[in-house]
């Protein structure tokens, strides 16, 4: 089962299921005229039943076309052009289903309503139109910033859940662009510019494995997972075959467009992160300790050993998977470690 398609559904129904409450609240009437043209008592379980069955089936109509809509879509935009589509899209998808709907009715009773007009420009329809389109509305963008904030981050800085610092247990992965410096020089600070948003737009391809983007710091971005008792090792190494699998795929384009070809080698580590909410002019989750400094610095040995994928001790320990070629880069002294760290360098068999 797809997790993200799953996520974008639960997205949905969670916030239309809060819609309709609050509707319910301010609009009484507006639902027992529904119930009642459905012959349905407007006791308070009817009513709930009612919330809870439209907003599972708006959940799955409108979950399952937002996730396409961001699946399929090739072109990066704007998120006010996202937007936009995304709203456009919902109301074609809304008004498709109101005519549904009025085809139904002129079925079973014909005299209940002469035109697709009349019906649409009824009071109750129009406002509970308008009121469906602003409940996607809010629900898109609330899920835009989710993103741009990192995934579940948003949710994370409204309960307060990090304004004390905790514990948590976590896989790193630094990915670091390959001659980045001559790369600039090369193609000015436009050009890289859009160079750099071009090769992160590609790293779509490993939102399959879950990774959450922490941050970006100019041309390199530090991608990072919970972990947990029954947490895939494997697909943190998988991650950066995803992403370097999709920008071969894209050589041509980049060729074409920037004459370069881009590269990035990636450092990965795992083990005990101290996560906190932190600033008062922009607020932030920020993971702090040793873990994420020596991933860093794994990541810094790929230049010296000439290896695209390194990895710690700590994680090879946990990957069983033979899709890998693990090899052994000795001991070395990390900057800033006073205790030798054994690393690993890893190549996909395939």
């Amino acid at each position: 089962m797809n997790k993200a398609w799953l996520r974008s559904i639960r997205t949905f129904t969670l916030g239309w299921f809060i819609g309709m409450v609050v509707w319910r609240i301010i609009r009484n009437a507006g639902l027992r005229t529904y119930l009642e043209s459905l012959q349905i008592g407007a006791s308070s379980i009817n009513v709930l039943i009612f919330i809870a069955i439209v907003s599972i089936l708006a959940g799955l109509i409108f979950g399952s076309i937002q996730y396409y809509n961001e699946r399929f879509s090739k072109l990066k935009s704007s998120f006010r052009l996202q937007l936009f589509k995304a709203l456009v899209i919902h109301l074609i998808v809304m008004l498709s289903l109101y005519l549904l709907l009025f085809l139904l009715i002129r079925i079973y009773e014909v005299r209940l309503v002469e035109s697709f007009k009349n019906f649409i420009l009824n009071p109750l329809a129009l406002a509970t139109l308008f009121y469906s389109f602003c409940i996607n509305a809010i629900i898109i963008v609330v899920r835009h910033v989710n993103d741009l904030l990192g995934r579940g981050n948003l949710l994370k800085l409204i309960t307060g859940r990090f304004y004390q610092p905790k514990e948590e247990y976590r896989a790193f992965m630094f990915l670091d662009l390959v001659s980045s410096t001559h790369i600039a020089e090369q193609l000015g600070h436009l050009n890289y510019s859009a160079f750099i948003q071009d090769c992160f737009h590609d790293l779509s391809a490993v939102e399959r494995t879950l990774a959450q983007v922490y941050q970006y710091v100019g041309d390199e971005v530090v991608l990072t997972w919970k972990v947990s008792n029954s947490f895939n090792y494997e697909i943190c190494l998988e991650a950066y075959f995803l992403f370097i699998d999709r920008l071969a795929s894209r050589k041509d384009y980049y060729i074409q467009a920037y004459g370069i070809e881009p590269h990035f080698t990636a450092g990965l580590h795992c083990g005990p992160i101290i996560v906190t909410e932190v600033g008062s002019l922009k607020r932030e989750i920020a993971y702090h300790g040793d873990t994420i400094n020596v991933a860093s610095r794994i990541r810094g040995k790929c230049r010296d050993l000439q290896c695209d994928l390194l990895i710690s001790s700590d994680l090879k320990d946990h990957v069983n998977s033979n899709a890998f070629i693990i090899k052994s880069m000795d001991t070395i002294t990390l900057r800033g470690k006073s205790v030798g760290t054994e690393i690993f360098s890893v190549q996909s068999k395939t």
